[in-house]
């Protein structure tokens, strides 16, 4: 039985100088990023070696959180693999198989599959709990830290603008940026920063998007074939959700991605604009996160049954909800 574990025992963890590999999820964004990286920065701080590693490779323009370093999986001696900002082996994509040696888990989604030990706090974003990590040990760290700490913060609530941001969070972002970091830059470059081949995914994404529900629902799906015929790669479209969400009358947005490695294999990602909890739908395909963002891992034979198996379950919620 795995055991949720108080921030005390964590913090000892943390401590004990280890060779420790950091798990990141799929489709990498800036909480799991600079999460993985702030903590990076504190176990190395105690004397710990440790390697970051994710299924997919991240977007080019998040290499201010990485370092520009590779997080390909690397066969090693890891004494501790912690998985940071996961909900569920499924989100861990090609690296899932390494779920049974997660040691630990420190997460914030409320549909935690608890898959190991774990520390768990519900706050707007992972890198929330990294930073309560740092103001409980009260130790010297250098200002990368606090830029992956902004980047992950910034990154899961919006730039600070979804309902997720509380209390703490203001104050927490407030005392981040007094450790002299651009926080203006950061956010121009999670928010406002496009690669041609983000352009070019975001135009065939408006050309080929389904509106159902009334123009409630948008839904794109990105096969392997549209990919490749369209020079797109994944990292293209790691936040195209966000694209067809921002449609004026979309109440939920629905991106669903072919794998090219699998191609039985299809990532969703799913966003609501308003209280239709999306992290339910995603549960009925193995999947979870957060009330309005959740995302979920199907297996079908081909695109057609992944759009079947998917795309009515969130028809069924957003009828449900215009219908109260």
């Amino acid at each position: 039985m795995n055991k949720s574990l108080s921030i005390s025992e964590v913090l000892c963890i943390v401590k004990s100088p280890k060779n420790t590999l950091v798990l990141c999820h799929k489709n990498p964004d800036p909480d799991t990023l600079g999460s993985a990286f702030a903590l990076k920065c504190i176990l190395e701080h105690f004397g710990s070696q440790v390697r970051v590693a994710c299924g997919d490779t991240p977007s080019s323009k998040f290499s201010f959180i990485t370092g520009g370093i590779c997080l390909d999986y690397v066969e090693g001696e890891y004494e501790r693999i912690i998985a940071v900002d996961v909900a569920s082996p499924t989100q861990l994509g090609d690296l899932g198989y390494l779920a049974d040696r997660v040691d630990l888990i420190i997460d914030h989604h409320a549909m935690n599959t608890r898959f190991a030990d774990y520390y768990e706090d519900l706050g707007a974003s992972c890198a929330e709990i990294i930073f309560s990590f740092y103001k409980s040990l009260e130790i010297d760290l250098p200002t990368r830290f606090f830029e992956c700490i902004y980047a992950g913060m910034s990154g899961d609530t919006g730039g600070f603008r979804y309902s997720n941001v509380t209390k703490r969070t203001m104050e927490y972002g407030a005392e981040v940026i007094s450790h002299g970091i651009d926080h203006a830059e950061i956010n121009r470059i999670i928010f406002d920063s496009k690669t041609i081949g983000e352009i070019k995914a975001q135009r065939l994404t408006y050309d080929k998007m389904e509106l159902l529900c009334g123009g409630s629902l948008a839904v794109i799906m990105f096969t392997r074939e549209m990919k490749e015929q369209n020079g797109i790669i994944d990292e293209d479209i790691s936040d195209i959700v966000n694209c067809i969400r921002s449609i004026e009358g979309v109440l939920v947005a629905v991106s669903i991605k072919q794998s090219d490695k699998d191609p039985q294999k299809y990532s969703i990602s799913s966003r609501a604009n308003c209280e239709i909890d999306v992290s339910k739908v995603c549960a009925q395909l193995g999947g979870g996160g957060h009330v309005r963002a959740s995302g979920a891992m199907l297996v079908s034979p081909d695109p057609v049954s992944a759009f079947n198996k998917c795309v009515p379950l969130f028809e069924e919620a957003v009828n449900q909800y215009k219908a109260r």
